[in-house]
């Protein structure tokens, strides 16, 4: 009975941040609704988002839920990708977890964590369309604080915000190198991604000539 009630947690925790997902306007407050669900089935002490930047080849903190007065990570702050466990979640598209970090940190960022007061970590990809576009970290106080199964609750859920957060940067995941819309990705990603919705920037897409700055300039 017992597991019976944890898998309809799940499920309506599921059902619940998708549905955020789809009404939420911003990736701060889809993202927070995200973690207050979370929290109901895994304790945690805080979470961060970050989200790839090419220009700067570093993941960006994007959002931040729980206690981080005082902490050297703030929103807008940057991660190397080839330097932080970020990146290394973001390249290997599989889950990252620290059982003790004391002993097996291997990043800048994540001494930094264990200086905080933290020592169990846990980070999963966001993939949409086979591509990375961030990472979503939970953190907590004690060791071995999260398991394989709380890894894949925390992917479970990260996966119903990844498409809108797609959605709401305006970034095509296949054409990475510009920030023009392209059309055909854009109403794959269907929901709140409708062509509709987006039509004066799909209307500059087609202004280019349905191409990127990097094509034009070689037809100038």
């Amino acid at each position: 009975m017992a597991r019976g009630s944890h898998i309809a947690r799940r499920y309506r925790a599921l059902l619940t941040v998708n549905q955020i997902a789809t009404t939420e306007s911003t990736i701060n407050d889809a993202f927070q609704g995200m973690c207050a669900e979370l929290r109901k089935l895994l304790p945690y002490d805080r979470a961060g988002l970050t989200l790839y930047e090419a220009k700067h080849d570093s993941l960006r903190i994007e959002s931040l839920y729980g206690q981080y007065e005082n902490s050297v990570f703030e929103v807008g702050g940057l991660l190397p990708r080839k330097h932080s466990h970020n990146g290394l979640t973001f390249d290997s598209q599989r889950l990252t977890r620290r059982r003790d970090l004391a002993r097996e940190f291997q990043f800048p960022s994540e001494k930094r964590t264990l200086d905080e007061g933290y020592r169990s970590l846990c980070s999963v990809p966001l993939i949409y369309r086979k591509n990375s576009l961030g990472v979503v970290t939970i953190v907590g106080a004690r060791k071995n604080q999260f398991s394989v199964v709380h890894g894949q609750v925390l992917q479970e859920l990260s996966n119903q915000i990844t498409t809108a957060i797609a959605a709401i940067r305006r970034i095509c995941p296949i054409h990475l190198n510009t920030n023009l819309i392209c059309p055909k990705c854009l109403g794959a990603a269907g929901g709140r991604a409708t062509v509709s919705k987006h039509r004066d920037h799909l209307s500059e897409w087609g202004k280019k000539g349905g191409r990127g700055k990097k094509l034009l300039s070689r037809r100038d």
